[in-house]
């Protein structure tokens, strides 16, 4: 079972996503968390992918927190498509891109109970008040509806929705380190501490979750500014306009040799020895 969770502004995004899954995992079926998003639309989301079910919310909405609420979104239809479907489960953010079958990443599944792109180096102080905001990557968390899965889904849902209801901010700015932390990532780390004793972990491999764009990688993730890169760009043409993906694509080969000799250049410099003095 594949998952995302969007709102109605980034439901153009969502469409990338869920078009590329129909290509790559036809047979899979995928779960739309839709908030706040009127009903017309369903029509032409059940044109994006063969074996689509969407669930509709309506939250109230709240301007100053709504970024923060979104982002935290996912850890309600995680736990819900878990408890229904009790399948092997793989959440991914709306602006990320299926570029291959996830034949392996599925078969990480049948022995780790839970995978997440980890980066225990660092250390961003959190709006939870721990140093863990950025040590899970939470753009693609892969579930196994274990028992410990299971529960674990539970205990993310439970602190993510007891920390929003609590009214503390949900995300905030850490200037030493220019990024926002958000919630929802520390949480998930949080959620997997409680449990580490009992759930078998395993970090997901980059290129599951690779906002590098590498040419191999399974899953690209354009977040941030990451997602203004070239090659991300032609992948979203792929799926929304054949015409400029096309055109689009020799500008991306241009690009590709400029950076290519431009490197080369500067590493030549650097290779460069200082004349002997005499």
């Amino acid at each position: 079972m594949l998952l995302t969770a969007c709102d109605e502004k980034y439901l153009q995004e969502a469409k990338i996503l869920i078009k590329s899954c129909a290509k790559h995992e036809p047979s899979q079926h995928f779960h739309l968390f839709l908030v706040n998003t009127p009903q017309k639309y369903d029509t032409v989301i059940h044109s994006w992918h063969p074996h689509i079910n969407i669930e509709h919310v309506t939250w109230p909405y709240d301007v100053k927190n709504w970024r923060g609420i979104m982002c935290s979104a996912r850890s309600i239809p995680i736990q819900k498509v878990l408890e229904t479907s009790r399948e092997p489960t793989i959440y991914l953010d709306s602006d990320t891109i299926i570029r291959k079958p996830l034949t392996e990443l599925f078969h990480l599944l049948e022995k780790a109970d839970l995978l997440v792109k980890y980066r225990p180096e660092l250390e961003h102080f959190g709006v939870a008040g721990t140093k863990h905001a950025s040590k899970f990557n939470s753009g693609v968390i892969a579930v196994r509806p274990s028992e410990i899965g299971l529960r674990f889904a539970q205990t993310y849902n439970k602190l993510l929705r007891e920390f929003i209801n609590s009214g503390s901010p949900i995300v905030a700015y850490r200037a030493e380190h220019h990024v926002n932390v958000y919630a929802d990532q520390e949480l998930l780390f949080v959620a997997y501490l409680q449990l580490q004793d009992q759930i078998k972990f395993q970090a997901l491999p980059n290129k599951f979750n690779d906002a590098q764009f590498k040419k191999d990688s399974v899953i690209w993730h354009g977040k941030g500014t990451a997602r203004e890169h070239p090659h991300y760009i032609k992948e979203k043409l792929y799926y929304t306009n054949k015409l400029l993906f096309h055109l689009f694509s020799i500008y991306v080969v241009l690009w590709d040799i400029l950076r290519a000799i431009k490197h080369t250049i500067t590493i030549k410099k650097n290779n460069k020895q200082p004349d002997k003095q005499v």
